[in-house]
């Protein structure tokens, strides 16, 4: 507008020059429209590119501005510098949503299981040590902040919280039986420890399976979230013990909490779990089937721009210039031939763009130093070829040729915005187009619209890699410490359950699949399989003490079921502050994780004692348990 504004000023002959040259298309790149002109500036690679852009803003405010003229700066590291200003902001921000949340759920449900006034709260004590001592780590071992990495310290501090809580809740139960302090922390320490850290190894290789991803900031995410978790464990049982041990030293007595309405509805479901298994099953393996269904119908998101919030200054722009440009990408089709100023190539070429603006609806426009030396028309004779081609602008001859060696060549598609299946489609197109043409010549397709296909196809690949890789680690770890395939299969059952009713639910919700969802399979499993264990370990405790199956359900919901419940609340709490970030990324993961995480407590207290009637029943007794105080398999 400025330059413009400058232009009236000059000679009418001037002014003209300027009109036809925008007419012509030669100030495209610089002037996509009348009111709007661009200054594009090349600047080197940097380690912080929020100097340059933090400089470039006080540029554009010291320099003086004709009335109506508005300047935005754009691009990469201008991107980068706002997008590192707003995760320190939401990185703070959930993380204070989540502490909030944990304090609200262990006051409601912890309160009822340990006594005193600050003692529920030990628990978040121990994790927020970890936390600090993990996020220290992180600086240590160089992993790189990044997105993703946004949401790491609300999610550990959900997970994290679960340790110190079952340790509590064991420790409660202890002294209710009258032991003393001592013998109670053994207890606490030789059995939940035991159970807390089979519980640990499964996470862990949930989150492992993330370091087969082939995306870099999957990987640390996984990193840092593992490194979180083992420290979370080291101060349940190290650190909460010892703070026990000084506070409950002189207590004279133990007054257990009266019961209140959890405990009547854990009854409830417990009872209600054992009287009715077939119908559950059933029920659970019809909703299975039909979620299974639709996860092949949910989209995979490659365009990232869409992964940050749309309202900084910088996508606001870049969102503005792909108006501009009608919405659309650039494909481009790299030829290699002996010669390709020849007429007979560029005949070739000629013939496969016309052929792919044709045939394949995505295509909007083709370009190449074919369709520039035939304007629309037939190809020069060959002595006008290289005339021409001499006397072309050496700057859009670069992007043509590579003359005079004339062995690479470019052929542009400008093709609309494509994503997911789509995009798949019109690239088998224009494969096919070429098969069909065939070409004497040697064509590579690029852009970055076929950067995005292979990302997308990356991460489909990764997301089967880590969920198998998941499956196989986790159930060999379940085969060790059970030592039996179908006692290996049992906490399976409500992961494969809650995987495929989350792959519904995202279709349902439009939620597509992102770099950071995919990694959804092996989180629901590495946590789902930890409360199973939690069931099956007291389950056997309870059987190999001589309790019937249907009275040891009962014990087991009756003296873990609160524990549960709280970690399975405090746990999808960390998730559900991550619902609150100004990433769309990031509220995608928290609602599929979130909702994942109750389906998985819902199904824990139901499918899993309603499986455990129906194979330990006399008869059948596919569980083997002996019935001796002696036989301790875990």
């Amino acid at each position: 507008s400025s330059a413009a504004g400058r232009v009236t000023e000059k000679e009418a002959s001037s002014q003209e020059a300027l009109q036809a040259a925008y007419d012509s298309g030669i100030l495209e790149g610089i002037i996509p429209r009348r009111d709007t002109a661009l200054i594009i500036v090349q600047v080197p690679e940097l380690e912080q590119p929020g100097a340059i852009a933090v400089d470039m803003e006080k540029a554009i405010d010291f320099v003086d501005r004709p009335p109506g003229v508005a300047v935005e700066a754009s691009g990469g590291p201008m991107l980068d510098y706002q997008l590192g200003m707003i995760m320190g902001m939401s990185m703070g921000m959930m993380f204070g949503v989540a502490l909030i949340l944990m304090i609200t759920i262990l006051y409601i449900f912890f309160r009822t299981i340990v006594r005193g006034r600050y003692l529920p709260f030990l628990p978040l004590m121990a994790v927020t040590i970890a936390l600090a001592m993990a996020f220290g780590l992180m600086g240590v071992l160089e992993i790189p902040m990044s997105m993703i990495l946004t949401g790491f310290l609300s999610v550990l501090i959900g997970l994290g919280i679960d340790y110190g809580i079952q340790v509590m809740t064991r420790y409660e139960e202890e002294r209710s039986k009258g032991l003393g302090v001592d013998e109670a922390i053994e207890v606490s320490i030789t059995r939940m420890g035991k159970a807390v850290g089979l519980a640990i190894v499964t996470t862990l290789v949930g989150f492992s399976s993330m370091y087969f991803a082939n995306i870099p900031d999957l990987e640390y995410f996984g990193m840092a979230i593992s490194i979180g978790l083992v420290l979370s464990y080291i101060t349940a049982i190290w650190f909460i013990p010892a703070v026990l041990k000084l506070v409950d030293k002189g207590s004279s007595g133990y007054q257990k909490p009266a019961p209140n309405a959890l405990d009547r509805i854990l009854r409830y479901t417990a009872r209600n779990s054992t009287k009715h298994p077939i119908f559950i099953l059933l029920l659970v393996i019809g909703v299975t089937f039909s979620s299974a269904a639709m996860y092949p119908k949910v989209d995979t998101l490659t365009d990232f721009y869409q992964y940050f919030p749309q309202d900084i200054q910088a996508i606001r722009f870049m969102e503005e210039m792909r108006d501009l440009t009608g919405g659309t990408d650039t494909i481009s089709l790299v030829i290699r031939s002996d010669d390709i100023t020849s007429r007979k190539t560029l005949q070739e070429m000629l013939t496969l763009s016309d052929y792919l603006q044709a045939h394949e609806p995505a295509v909007q426009h083709t370009g190449s130093l074919a369709s520039v030396l035939s304007d629309g028309d037939s190809l020069p004779d060959n002595q006008d070829i290289l005339h021409l081609i001499d006397e072309m602008d050496p700057a859009k001859r670069r992007k043509l040729v590579n003359y005079p060696y004339a062995t690479l060549g470019v052929i542009d598609l400008t093709v609309e915005h494509l994503d997911g299946k789509r995009l798949d489609d019109a690239l088998n197109n224009i494969h096919s187009s070429i098969e069909f043409i065939q070409p004497d010549m040697d064509i590579t397709i690029t852009g970055e619209p076929l950067l995005n296909n292979e990302i997308g196809h990356t991460m489909t690949d990764g997301q089967i890699r880590m969920t198998l890789l998941s499956f196989v680690f986790v159930f060999l770890a379940m085969f060790l410490i059970f030592g039996s395939v179908v006692r290996a299969l049992i906490p399976m059952a409500p992961i494969i359950v809650v995987i495929a009713i989350s792959g519904a639910l995202m279709w349902i919700l439009g939620i597509p699949q992102t770099t950071l969802s995919i990694s959804t399979n092996s989180i629901i499993l590495g946590l789902g399989v930890d409360y199973s264990i939690h069931i099956m370990h007291r389950y056997k405790e309870e059987r190999e003490n001589g309790a019937e199956p249907r009275d040891a359900i009962q014990t087991t919901i009756s003296r873990i079921g609160k524990a549960i419940v709280t970690s399975g609340l405090t746990t999808s709490g960390g998730f559900a502050a991550m619902m609150l970030s100004p990433f769309p990324l990031m509220v995608w993961f928290g609602i599929i994780a979130f909702s994942s995480i109750l389906m998985i407590l819902l199904l824990t207290l139901t499918l899993l004692p309603a499986l455990l009637i129906l194979l330990d029943r006399p008869g059948v007794n596919y569980l083997n348990y002996r019935i001796s105080s002696d036989d301790n398999i875990l």
